[in-house]
């Protein structure tokens, strides 16, 4: 579910392949999620595949490959352990012998492992049908009864004399199945939740089954019957692996409503009884009673009336509702949330409304409940809360499997993925916090209430996104959020609106990545260089709210300026240095020594520091000429022997080296000299 969760968030389509899990309710808000399931690999052609914890064959993970989906592998670790052993028995030359389901995803999907050769078996009568094999390996579907397994076990004893024993059944499941039989033996009735497609909790209904208890599976609270607890003393409770917590507690939370209804209608049965066995006398003492009792509400069960708190204890709270007794509020009918001290909720002198749960105790105090009495409330409030769809704040009371736990006058769930807009690493962080809410599923008769905090965000960012399309101009500066980082820029969010800040825009200087000058959650200004409503989309700058260096180049480096520079890249016709941030000159080939330079790599190298002399600033154009021989002092030149018959062009070299010690290779370049005395030769 966790891994389902962080895939949400990829904008690929997403599907599962099979049902996630065996919950139909998990199932069906995943699809409500936008997250459906696809029956075969051939059913995938784009996006994201989930591969469940049941596993699949090499086959089928070959197939999805080929297809070009992106796989998500959630197998669960025992499984891939039995894959791994299933394929290398088999290769081994053993005959594989699974004690599983033969048509359960998980050994099929190990069947496929061990090349399809594997012997399936569900009981001990199929592993006595069995040849007799030269060498056998046998291993367990993960959710296998532990006695079943062993009695098979026994039984292939008999079929080999070199036999391998791998025990793959998950050690959860093993625990969950052990203290499932133990709860049953102590138990009169036993009620297990969980999918009724599930092997593993129709395995566990049958432990129990088997150890003595009465037994019921039902998927959720809906399916429970009163009439199940007549005459029950003690009950059990199971669930399978993954069955979500909300389910869980739904139908424990009914099952307590169950057994106090039945307490009060036992009382109330048993007074009755008394009253016809005695008779009713009228005497003076039920007068004076009657004229007590004139001003005092009519108590019932289930009915809600109004008092005055009187006295607080440790274990209960006396309330006044007049007439000659005050009733009792037990300590567990104070307040939904587990409390120590009633005070922490309630106050001496406090007026309450609560429900009557039994018009006359032993002694002859009605007993109340304030907590019910404040959930009839709460529900009023949620199912106009519902249907005006409108916000609620609730504070979290613990984190559960798959969600958080919210106190809106009962206990209402927020699922994990609905937390917030994007992923949440750790839900332990909101513990003790308040969340805006808002109700998206409510069923007063399950005692569901399925909130998010999602909701309002989304429609707030929504809201926000087309107020900033509104009002975004080109040439504005604005605040926005680094989101996301790339190789080629940063993406901006302005206010649900997200904008591309170009690596070449993040700095008149050179930038490698963009992780060097911005983080992930930085705020930064930025200017908006343009707007494509039609195709959504927003170019930024952030080099532009800082000046241009260009602009006051040739003022700050006028000709024959000495600088020191760092060499950027190397480029056959010369070397790129960069003077100071925004500002990059090119040293010519030739000007790189006073010595001929074959290539630009044999005088720099990229991060090389380097005395550079401008020879001229071009702003327009933003272009510096640099030379890094003119740094240098000139090598003595020794005069070469000229040659009897000279050609004119060599002759008038000789006479302007003469004249000027200026050599056309300095002005040329070395290349282009020998070229012109080639063409002379």
């Amino acid at each position: 579910m966790k891994m389902t969760e962080e895939a949400q968030h990829s904008k690929q389509s997403l599907k599962t392949l099979g049902p996630l899990i065996h919950n139909p309710q998990v199932v069906q808000r995943l699809e409500e999620q936008g997250i459906s399931i696809a029956a075969e690999p051939e059913d995938v052609k784009e996006g994201s595949i989930i591969i469940r914890s049941h596993g699949v064959s090499p086959e089928v993970l070959d197939k999805l490959k080929a297809q070009g989906v992106t796989i998500i592998n959630a197998t669960c670790p025992f499984v891939s352990r039995a894959q791994r052993r299933a394929s290398h028995l088999s290769k081994q030359g053993y005959q594989v012998v699974i004690v599983g389901d033969r048509n359960h995803p998980e050994v099929i999907g190990i069947l496929g492992w061990a090349q399809g050769k594997a012997k399936i078996v569900e009981s001990p009568l199929e592993a006595a049908a069995l040849a007799v094999y030269e060498k056998i390996a046998v291993i367990a579907q993960t959710t296998q009864p532990e006695d079943n397994f062993q009695t098979v076990v026994n039984v292939l004893k008999d079929k080999t004399n070199n036999l391998v024993i791998h025990n793959t059944i998950c050690s959860a499941t093993r625990e969950r199945q052990e203290a499932a039989k133990l709860l049953a033996k102590a138990v009169d009735l036993m009620i297990v939740v969980g999918g009724k497609n599930s092997a593993n909790t129709k395995k566990l209904a049958k432990i129990c089954q088997e150890a003595g208890a009465t037994t019921h599976h039902i998927e959720n609270v809906a399916e429970l019957c009163e009439p199940w607890f007549n005459n029950i003393v003690k009950v059990g409770v199971t669930a399978g692996a993954s069955t979500p917590e909300w389910i869980i507690e739904e139908v424990v939370l009914k099952m307590e409503d169950i057994k106090k209804e039945q307490e009060i209608e036992q009382t109330e049965a048993a007074v009755e009884e008394e009253k016809a066995e005695v008779g009713e006398v009228e005497t003076d003492q039920e007068a004076v009673e009657a004229q007590l009792n004139e001003n005092m509400p009519e108590l019932r069960r289930g009915s809600v009336i109004t008092g005055r708190i009187v006295q607080i204890n440790d274990n209960e709270v006396m309330v006044s509702v007049g007439g000659k007794s005050e009733g009792i509020i037990p300590i567990n009918e104070v307040s939904m949330r587990h409390i120590d001290n009633p005070e922490d909720v309630i106050s001496i002198g406090d007026e309450v409304s609560v429900v009557v749960i039994k018009p006359e105790n032993d002694e002859g105090h009605p007993i109340l409940s304030l907590k019910r009495a404040e959930r009839d409330k709460a529900w009023e409030k949620l199912e106009k809360t519902f249907k005006e769809e409108a916000e609620l704040e609730a504070e979290v009371l613990e984190v559960v499997k798959g969600g958080l736990l919210v106190d809106v006058g009962i206990k209402g769930f927020v699922p994990a993925s609905l937390v917030d807009r994007g992923y949440v690493e750790d839900l332990n962080s909101y513990v003790g916090t308040k969340l805006r809410l808002q109700v998206i599923e409510l069923d007063r008769g399950k005692n569901k209430v399925v909130l998010s905090k999602k909701a309002i965000l989304d429609k707030e960012y929504e809201q926000k996104r087309l107020e900033t399309w509104e009002d975004l101009e080109e040439g504005q500066v604005h605040k926005g959020i680094v989101r996301r980082l790339t190789d080629f820029g940063a993406f901006v969010d302005l206010g649900g609106v997200d904008g591309l800040l170009h690596v070449s825009e993040l700095s008149w200087g050179r930038v490698d990545h963009p992780r060097d000058i911005l983080e992930e959650g930085q705020e930064i200004e930025v200017k908006v260089l343009g707007v494509d409503r039609e195709d959504e989309r927003v170019s930024l700058g952030l080099k532009q709210l800082k000046a241009n260096p260009w602009d006051t180049a040739a003022e700050k480096y006028p000709e024959g300026t000495v600088v020191e520079g760092t060499v950027l890249r190397a480029a056959p016709f010369g070397a790129f240095v960069e003077v100071e941030p925004g500002i990059e000159g090119l040293v010519h080939i030739s000007q790189l020594s006073h010595e001929h330079v074959e290539k630009t790599e044999d005088a720099v190298s990229p991060g090389d520091k380097v005395e550079v002399k401008v020879l001229g600033v071009d702003e327009e154009a933003q272009r510096m000429s640099l030379s890094v021989k003119e740094t240098q002092p000139r090598p003595k030149q020794q005069a070469p022997q000229q040659p009897k018959q000279q050609h004119k062009a060599s002759r008038n070299q000789q006479v302007q080296t003469e004249e000027t010690g200026i050599t056309l290779g300095d002005m040329l370049g070395e290349e282009m000299r020998r070229k012109l005395q080639g063409k002379d030769e």
